[in-house]
């Protein structure tokens, strides 16, 4: 699994040339996980300002390998554009969302999965969510099981997509109307 570079380019190049030139390395050579470790701490690092877009963009990266839950806080950290005009916006981590309990069309029927809303249009409402299976022990599971993608007020999602679909999800809300910022 790789990510294009149209999407992994614009991200490197948020960062000051030297750390993007490591950021860049350690993704051309395979160590997709430790870049984008690098690439959210020389954000923090250098106090560098990031488009909701961008974020959103880079948890769902982090996401594809494996690397969010550890990403996430510091993502969440990173400071925001002040004139974003962009109105994605990841979301801090919330409660899961149970079957029944505000997520259109959950299936009651499968009581071990929960729904976490991930990203979401400010403008429009529409959010990407991640659903998880109920571990034993109580905690989620590690991976996703699917992506269900959902309007507020719908009785159904109006996608649903497949682990390894993470950036498709992404893509299609990002292609709300209102998903993308002018020029993006």
């Amino acid at each position: 699994m790789t990510a294009d570079a149209e999407v992994w380019r614009p991200l490197a190049a948020l960062l000051p040339p030297a750390p993007a030139r490591e950021v860049m390395d350690c993704w051309s050579v395979g160590e997709q996980e430790s870049a984008i470790a690098l690439l959210v701490s020389a954000l923090l690092a250098h106090d560098l300002t990031i488009s909701g877009y961008d974020r959103a963009q880079l948890s769902v990266l982090a996401e594809m390998w494996g690397q969010r839950e550890a990403t996430e806080e510091q993502l969440l950290r990173c400071r925001a554009l002040p004139h974003d005009d962009s109105p994605l916006r990841l979301l801090a981590p919330t409660e899961p969302l149970a079957p029944g309990n505000g997520f259109p069309g959950h299936p009651a029927d499968s009581p071990d999965l929960l729904v976490v809303p991930w990203i979401t249009c400010a403008r429009c409402g529409q959010t990407l969510g991640r659903v998880h299976r109920r571990e034993p022990w109580g905690d989620l599971s590690f991976s996703a099981v699917h992506y269900p993608l959902w309007s507020p007020g719908a009785t159904a999602p109006s996608r649903v997509f497949a682990t390894g679909a993470e950036q498709e999800a992404f893509d299609a809300l990002a292609s709300c109307p209102c998903g993308k910022p002018p020029g993006a």
